[in-house]
Order: structure tokens, then C-alpha cells, then sequence
């Protein structure tokens, strides 16, 4: 048989109704019959070691480009033919030249074949063939058909792919391309990256310990170099690069495994950080028109980069290599100043994890003043990305947890109207309108200075005060998280008014000409006359045990003045709240027992006061005869849930014994609540007794 007659068979065109990819079933056993005479002869000039072979072999090799050829190939056993020849040493250049083409091109969209290869173990041998530079340009392309697809049969395990990882894939390709190969290798880089990726998601799906002989630990590192080197400004065959190698590091730094290794390379961050800003700048340049599909390809690679970096940002080794004041936290600092919201957004993920602890928070503040250009983004009016708005926020909210940090985070002007109370109003963006809210608490938390500025009005021609419209967003939000972060901060403005020496050093302003605390407390009360309403959500709500006993302890610090109990007393207005007040005094629903029963009958364990005693007598008698008199309002500590139900119990009877002598008549039912008084202050001294081993 002559090579001639070779290509005749492969170019004859009777074997089906017509050619191409679909054949029939008589066709296609018509392809393979014709193919077994060519076998025959492979193998017996194999056998003798003619050189007709190679002539032989190059037919096949143009045949095997035909889409009807893939399968015959294979069900012939011409594929496994060449399958044992590719794993013999020592071929000639122009056999093993072909041989790898037959391979390739019967692999091509043909998952059977793929099977093969995979069976007959020469994957090894394959991925080997890239220490050949003269095969180079070949084996690439070959390695590419064989493993880009094998999801016919349903699997989440791609056996091509998992050959080639254990074969060694991955680190014969770094090899390749960090080495002085790389001039020879470039013009296949698309490919190169391709079967990168095709391995990095085997390693992520089937080996996610990343063995270290089947992987190389400087590839994300690699690839990044690269791209850094390829990123011109105008050469659209740099970016397709840029974009290959880019795509294939951050699915490498998807595992943990890579994260690590990575980051313990030195310069890694800062590598990472100009990669992604080389890629925001050719995205947002105007001047360069890219083609659409690269439009739509870096709009997706660069939408992975930030939460790339807020991963490798949350591992320990980026602390470790990013202290403060370092090359890459200043980059990332610089971001955030800058105007590109991409770049913003990420430095604010970023720098967020970083700010872990107290220390490095007052760093970021006290020494970089990181909160002057998040207050800048935050106070901006065209800024509506919710993205960089809910980064920008979450940062500020780490750097606001330490005490010292609250007043600086305040003068810098995020409680003026523009800049926090703007973030309030954006009801449809409820994930930034939550965190901007919860920032507020924080900053109200034990800081007069702040709450100082959410009380006053900043300016004449302003007609509600910052805490009139947080209490607004109170009150009209349907987000559970948003409502209950709103009370709360109202209630740390509370806490701090009414513990404070001096309300008037918080509610005076220089405009105003009142100083007198008295008359300072009711015009806050009047003005803010939706606080009860806020009030009584949380001690309503039972989700949260513990937001029901902070505010017992700020509702008894607000009894203690004229002002502050009738404030008290308003939210007490609604059942509900009663009811979990007096349940936390006494241990028991009262209100339910007397709607069982008929009449107000005296609680257990309390006789009941004589008949002819005034109201005034009944109070001095609740406190006084039970030798409660002068106890204080007791700080819960949430962190002791045990202690909770005590804390809860002497808080309330604080705050009953102080509205029962202030503002009795403002009560629902002031006799219900001197039950509870009595029923719960004794129950605290038996509790006493218990705890200090005291017999009666």
C-alpha cells in the first residue's frame, strides 16, 4: 500500500450518505473496514522499521483533520496504534511529528478518544514532549485537544485533566514559561494558559492539598510577572495575555494552598496590586477602544480581582507582609484617595481585613488618617456604587470599634448631613443603608463628642438634627437589621446623655442661649418625640435577649431624671413592652395572670399593702420596707449570659422604683407595677441571701 493509496481512502467520500460530521451507522462501519488494511500495514512497517512509515503516518495525519475520521480512528485501533508508537524513545522527528498530529486531531471534540489516551497511560510521555523545543509548537495544541473537554459522561472528576495533573503538567509548563524558554514558548501563550486553567480546576475540585510534585508553587507568581510585562497600553495582542494570564492567577489563588505559598514570595502583594490597577487603566481608558468581546472578557477578570485580594487580604501572611506603613499598604491607601471606584472599592476590602485589631486600627487613624479620604468617598454625592459605598462603610466600622478612634472618625465630618445621613436615605440599597447604620451606633458608643453632633443641627437653615433622621430610617425601613441597628444607636445616644455629668456640655450649642440641663433634656425630648417608639422595638423583640437587657440598663440611667422617665414611661405605653419588662423583674407574665383571673390579686411571696396607704406609702413601702433603696443601675456584661437574668431584674426594679415616684400617673397601671415591684425586689434579696449563704 502506497502513501497515495492512503490519502485516496481517507479522501473517498461513499462511505455515507454524505460527508462530515454525522454519518450513518452503515458509514461508519464503512470508515473503520477501510482503515484496517492501513492498520495491517502501519504495523508490519513498524515491525520492520521502514522508513514508508513516516510517509504512511503523514497521511493519516491529513486524513485525521477530517471531523467524520475522529471516531473510525478510534474504534479501529489505529488511535491506540499510535498511542503504544508516541511512548517508544528515540523516534524519528517527522514519526513523532505526525503520530502527535493523528493524537491531536483525533482527540478534537471526541471525548471517546479522550478515553483513550487516559487508558493507555502515555500522558506522562506526552507532557514530556515539552522538553522538546522543536515539538513545541506542536505538542501544545495536541495537549490542548486532549484534555479541554470530558464532560460527556457527567463527570465532576475530568479524567484527561487529572492525567495531566499527576503527570506534571502544571510544573513542566511554569518551567516553560519562567525560564529562558520562554521566547519559544510565547507564541502559544493563549494555549499555554488554557491547559493552566483546565489543571488549576482539577487541582481545586480533586487535590486541593496542591502536592507539591504535581504543582508548581510559583505559579500564580509567574503568570502575574508576566502579565505585569505584557500589559501595554495599546497592543491588543499584550492584552489578550494581560487577560490569560491574569484569569489563570486568580483561579490558582481561589485555593488556600496557593494563597499561602504566594504571599510568602517577596513582593507578591505589590505584584497583585499592579496587575489589577494595569487592568482597571486599560479598562477605563477612554482613548482606547477595545473590541468587544475583550471589552466583556476584562470587565469579568477585573470583577474578580477584588475579592482575589480580599481573600489573600483575610490570610495571616498578608498581615505578616503588608505591616503598617509598607509599600503595599501605602499603595492600597493611595487607592482609596484616588478616583478609580474599582480601586477604591478593593484598597477599602482589602485594608478592611487588615484592620483586625485594636492596635493597627489606631495605627491606620491616628498615624495615616485613613479615615479622611473613607469620609471623602462617603461624603461625595456622586459616589452611588454600592460596592465601594458598603467597602467604604465596613472599613470605617473596624476603625470605629476603638474608643480613642470615635472623636477623630467624627471631626472628620461623616456625621455632617451630606456624608453619613446621606447613606441613611438609600432605602434601595438596604445592604449600604445596614452598615451605614451600624457605623452610627459605633460611633455613638460611649463618645459625647458624637453624640454631640448627631443631637445639634449643624447649620440654621437645617430643619432636623442627624438623630431625627436616623429615627426616620427607623421608622420607615422593613429591614429587621436596619431597625434594630437604628434603635440601638438611639439608644447609646441615650446612655450617654443621661450618664453624662454635664448635658449641657452635649446638647449646647453656641447658638443657642439655654444651658440649664433641665430645660436642655425636654427641648431633646421634644424634638426627638419618636425616641419611645424606638425604645420599645427592642425591648419588644426576641431575637436577641441581650439587646432587651442593654436596654433595661439605659431605660434605668434615663429614669433617674424627670425628662428621661417620661420618656420611659411613653414607650412603656405599649403592652408588649410592659409586659417584657415586668416579666424580667418578677420571672413571670403578670399581665397574663391578671387578665385570668378577676380583681388585682397580691403576688406570691408579697403581702399585699394596707388598704388606707397612699400611693406615696405604697412606693416607700415597695422600695423601703423591702431595704432596697440607693441600688444603681447595673452594666450588663454580655459576655455573662449567666448573669443576665439578675443584671435584668435590678435594672428593671430601678427603673420601676424611679417612674413609680416620678411619673406614676404616666403609667398604664401603676398598681401592676407595684406588684412587680415588690414581687421582684424580694425575689432579689431571696436570690442575695441564697448567693451570700444567709439564713432568715
Amino acid at each position: 500500500m502506497t502513501p497515495d493509496d492512503v490519502a485516496a481512502v481517507f479522501a473517498r467520500q461513499d462511505y455515507a450518505e454524505n460527508s462530515g460530521e454525522r454519518i450513518s451507522e452503515e458509514g461508519q462501519s464503512g470508515r473503520v473496514e477501510a482503515l484496517s488494511p492501513i492498520l495491517s500495514e502501519v504495523r508490519g512497517l513498524w515491525e520492520s522499521g521502514s522508513e514508508k512509515l513516516d510517509l504512511i503516518v503523514q497521511k493519516i495525519g491529513d486524513g485525521s483533520r477530517e471531523v467524520s475520521w475522529r471516531k473510525p480512528l478510534g474504534e479501529s485501533g489505529m488511535l491506540d496504534f499510535f498511542l503504544g508508537l508516541v511512548n517508544n524513545d528515540g523516534l524519528r522527528p517527522a514519526l513523532i511529528m505526525h503520530t502527535l498530529r493523528i493524537i491531536g486531531n483525533s482527540c478534537a471534540d471526541t471525548d471517546e478518544n479522550r478515553a483513550r489516551v487516559v487508558e493507555s497511560n502515555c500522558m506522562p510521555r506526552l507532557v514530556n514532549l515539552l522538553n522538546n523545543d522543536s515539538l513545541l509548537a506542536l505538542i501544545i495544541p495536541v495537549l490542548f485537544n486532549v484534555i479541554v473537554d470530558y464532560g460527556t459522561f457527567g463527570f465532576t472528576l475530568q479524567p484527561t485533566q487529572a492525567a495531566a495533573y499527576k503527570a506534571g503538567l502544571n510544573p513542566e509548563l511554569v518551567s516553560l514559561i519562567a525560564g529562558p524558554r520562554l521566547p519559544t514558548a510565547a507564541p502559544q501563550m493563549g494555549l499555554i494558559c488554557k491547559l493552566l486553567g483546565l489543571i488549576a480546576s482539577q487541582e481545586r475540585v480533586c487535590f486541593p492539598e496542591a502536592e507539591a510534585n504535581f504543582v508548581h508553587p510559583a505559579t500564580p507568581f509567574t503568570l502575574l510577572t508576566l502579565a505585569n510585562e505584557a500589559s501595554s497600553d495599546d497592543d491588543e495582542e499584550d492584552l489578550e495575555d494581560f487577560m490569560a494570564q491574569t484569569s489563570v492567577t486568580l483561579a490558582y489563588l481561589s485555593n488556600p494552598a496557593f494563597q499561602e505559598s504566594f504571599l510568602q514570595t517577596p513582593k507578591s502583594i505589590v505584584l497583585f496590586l499592579e496587575a489589577f490597577a494595569k487592568g482597571v487603566k486599560r479598562s477605563e481608558d477612554a482613548s482606547q477602544e477595545l473590541d468587544p468581546d475583550d471589552a466583556e472578557q476584562l470587565k469579568k477578570i477585573l470583577s474578580i480581582f477584588p475579592q482575589a485580594l480580599a481573600d489573600l487580604s483575610a490570610v495571616p501572611q498578608f498581615v505578616a507582609a503588608a505591616a503598617i506603613g509598607s509599600p503595599e499598604l501605602r499603595l492600597l491607601q493611595q487607592w482609596i484617595a484616588g478616583g478609580s471606584p474599582r480601586l477604591q472599592s478593593a484598597a477599602c476590602l482589602a485594608l478592611g481585613n487588615v484592620a483586625r485589631s485594636d492596635e493597627t486600627c489606631l495605627a491606620f487613624v491616628q498615624q495615616s488618617a485613613i479615615h479622611t479620604p473613607l469620609t471623602a468617598v462617603v461624603a461625595d454625592a456622586s459616589v452611588t456604587d454600592a460596592q465601594l459605598l458598603h467597602g467604604a462603610v465596613s472599613f470605617l466600622k473596624n476603625l470605629a470599634i476603638p474608643a480613642a478612634n470615635k472623636p477623630l472618625i467624627g471631626a472628620a465630618g461623616l456625621l455632617e448631613p451630606g456624608a453619613l445621613p446621606r447613606v441613611w436615605g438609600m432605602d434601595a440599597q438596604v445592604q449600604v443603608q445596614f452598615a451605614a447604620v451600624s457605623l452610627t451606633r459605633l460611633l455613638m458608643v460611649s463618645c459625647p463628642e458624637n453624640v454631640r453632633r448627631v443631637c445639634a443641627r449643624h447649620d440654621a437653615e437645617q430643619s432636623t438634627t442627624p438623630l431625627q433622621q436616623l429615627i426616620a430610617v427607623f421608622k420607615r425601613s422593613d429591614q429587621e437589621p436596619t431597625k434594630t441597628e437604628a434603635a440601638r444607636a438611639v439608644a447609646a445616644v441615650l446612655r450617654v446623655l443621661h450618664s453624662s455629668p454635664d448635658v449641657s456640655s452635649i446638647l449646647s450649642s453656641s447658638s443657642s442661649a439655654v444651658d440649664d440641663s433641665t430645660a436642655l433634656l425636654t427641648a431633646f425630648y421634644t424634638t426627638h418625640d419618636a425616641i419611645p417608639e424606638a425604645l420599645a422595638y427592642l425591648g419588644i423583640q426576641k431575637k436577641f435577649p441581650v439587646l432587651r437587657s442593654e436596654l433595661w440598663f439605659v431605660l434605668a440611667l434615663m429614669s433617674r431624671s424627670p425628662e428621661g422617665a417620661e420618656c420611659c414611661a411613653k414607650a412603656l405605653q405599649q403592652t408588649e413592652l410592659t409586659r417584657s419588662l415586668l416579666e424580667a423583674v418578677t420571672g413571670r407574665d403578670i399581665l397574663a395572670e391578671r387578665q385570668a383571673v378577676t380583681g388585682t390579686p397580691a403576688i406570691e411571696g408579697a403581702a399585699a399593702p394596707p388598704a388606707e396607704m397612699t400611693k406615696v406609702q405604697k412606693i416607700e413601702n415597695g422600695v423601703g420596707g423591702l431595704g432596697l433603696g440607693g441600688f444603681e443601675p447595673q452594666q450588663i456584661d454580655p459576655t455573662k449570659k449567666a448573669d443576665l437574668s439578675r443584671m435584668d431584674r435590678e435594672n428593671g426594679l430601678v427603673l420601676v422604683t424611679e417612674l413609680l415616684q416620678r411619673c406614676a400617673d404616666k403609667l398604664t397601671d401603676d398598681d401592676v407595677f407595684l406588684e412587680a415591684l415588690r414581687a421582684g425586689g424580694q425575689k432579689m434579696i431571696d436570690e442575695r441571701r441564697i448567693s451570700e449563704g444567709i439564713k432568715e
